[in-house]
């Protein structure tokens, strides 16, 4: 080490930042920026999709499923998914990545086979969602 520089290493990386060592050397300072401005978290709701029914293609084997319009003073409502629940009402929902952006979803269905528990999402521009109440589809 006699040229008195050394090469910080950070991992199999080189960092390519040399300090040099002795008494006049200053020692190497690092400033994190942090911004100081804090963005407030939206904490109100979109309300939740109502008035869901739905119709049933036989030829097509498709269960189309609506709702109820955005009424025009929601302003927080940007779209909707689809949640696909069961195998009761009761268990937990997989919410699709789909994004409606109308009042109507289908999905493929055949007859006869056990029932189908849907919930429509209303999503808000902070992907915080609000499900509807579960609808029961029975073909």
């Amino acid at each position: 080490m006699g040229s008195g520089v050394r090469t910080l290493r950070i991992g199999a990386v080189s960092a390519g930042l040399a300090l040099t060592l002795g008494a006049t050397a200053a020692p190497a300072k690092a400033h994190a920026q942090r911004s100081t401005a804090t963005t407030p978290a939206q904490t109100t709701a979109a309300p939740a999709p109502t008035g869901l029914a739905y119709t049933y293609d036989a030829a097509g084997q498709t269960v189309t499923v609506t709702w109820n319009p955005q009424d025009p003073a929601d302003t927080l409502t940007r779209n909707y998914r689809p949640g696909l629940c069961g195998p009761t009402p009761q268990d937990p929902c997989f919410v699709a990545p789909q994004v409606i952006l109308g009042t109507s979803y289908s999905f493929k269905k055949a007859p006869g086979t056990a029932p189908a528990y849907v919930k429509i999402y209303a999503e808000t521009a902070t992907h915080t969602l609000t499900g509807s109440e579960t609808l029961t589809v029975t073909v």
